[in-house]
């Protein structure tokens, strides 16, 4: 059966790509349904990936409640494959139009009350911006071990931005019309940094406030591999932009060694077959990585253009407080 795009203007579709996120996906979905001062229609369409838990069960539920709610089923694993699904989805079922906003967010994410209406705000005053981008917030782990509070105050650094922009981008608002018709390249992994540098790294700015909570590791391999897949992912950039230009924005690691692996896709593949070399590399790495992006933060801190520019920006708490001053006197 055809089905027949929306004609609806002003709307946020939402884009979750989803590999077994069961258990965050409720939380996840209501977050967005619940958001506050969205001036526009909001439609959800989740991408199960090659899903081996009951996340497609689940979606069926969730869709009697919210209805609102489509899904996708991608078997072939990997997010591109998934963003790539969706956006076939998305681009059959909605208009897209100048006034729309596509909201890429990962399933693991659940945007605060006001993220969505923070960053399409930002959006619409700012006609120079293709996408905006919320600040990553580590969920404070609900346990009583030393090793996974240890594992948050890991997690909590290496997602904050050490006002570079070389992290992860859980939750991306970006123009529809900029971003129809574009496919993510299936085999380059930092996928968020991929989308940057398509829509032009001058016309991406993260909100000074809004933000969204994500699951932070629960072991310290998966972190490590997370943040190896990163920076190799950053590498796998200079095959679509030019060298320089990567290398300016995403200051981080020994590229010479990185770039030699990734030229190599039978060796990366070698590589990642092998867990215990791959989880060897990833403790080797990281270290590495922290004191490389520890000296660019210091550099950033000290050159002139950041003592001339730079603006206090206000802590999460505050920015919490300011927004319940606000619905107190609106109430």
């Amino acid at each position: 059966m055809k089905t027949t795009p929306n004609t609806s203007q002003n709307e946020v579709v939402v884009l979750m790509p989803a590999r077994n996120e069961s258990r965050n996906l409720p939380s996840a979905i209501y977050a967005v349904n619940t958001s506050q001062d969205v001036d526009a229609k909001t439609h959800v369409i989740v991408g199960a990936n090659a899903c081996t838990d009951n996340t497609v069960d689940v979606l069926e539920t969730l869709k009697l409640k919210h209805k609102n709610l489509d899904y996708v089923i991608e078997s072939v694993p990997g997010k591109p494959r998934a963003l790539n699904a969706l956006m076939d989805r998305a681009e059959k079922t909605r208009k897209l139009g100048t006034s729309d906003v596509v909201l890429f967010l990962d399933a693991d994410a659940q945007v605060q009350e006001s993220t969505i209406a923070d960053l399409t705000m930002m959006l619409r005053r700012n006609k120079k911006l293709n996408a905006v981008s919320a600040n990553d917030v580590a969920a404070i782990p609900n346990s009583e071990s030393v090793l996974d509070h240890l594992l948050f105050g890991i997690s909590e650094i290496s997602l904050s931005s050490l006002a570079l922009r070389d992290r992860k981008a859980s939750c991306m608002a970006v123009r529809a019309n900029v971003v129809r018709g574009v496919r993510f390249p299936e085999h380059v992994i930092a996928d968020d940094l991929w989308l940057q540098m398509y829509l032009g790294i001058d016309t991406v700015e993260t909100h000074p406030t809004a933000s969204v909570t994500v699951q932070s590791p629960k072991t310290f391999f998966r972190f490590a591999e997370s943040r190896v897949k990163h920076l190799m992912g950053l590498y796998q950039l200079e095959e679509f932009f030019p060298h320089s230009h990567v290398r300016e924005h995403f200051p981080t690691g020994t590229h010479d060694h990185a770039e030699a692996l990734l030229r190599d896709a039978e060796l990366q593949d070698e590589f990642v077959r092998l867990p215990g070399v791959y989880q060897l590399a990833s403790v080797l790495a990281l270290p590495i990585h922290a004191a490389l992006k520890a000296a660019a933060f210091v550099g950033y801190r000290m050159s002139p253009q950041m003592k001339n520019t730079a603006k206090p920006i206000p802590t999460i708490t505050e920015s919490r407080s300011r927004r319940r001053t606000r619905h107190a006197a609106n109430a």
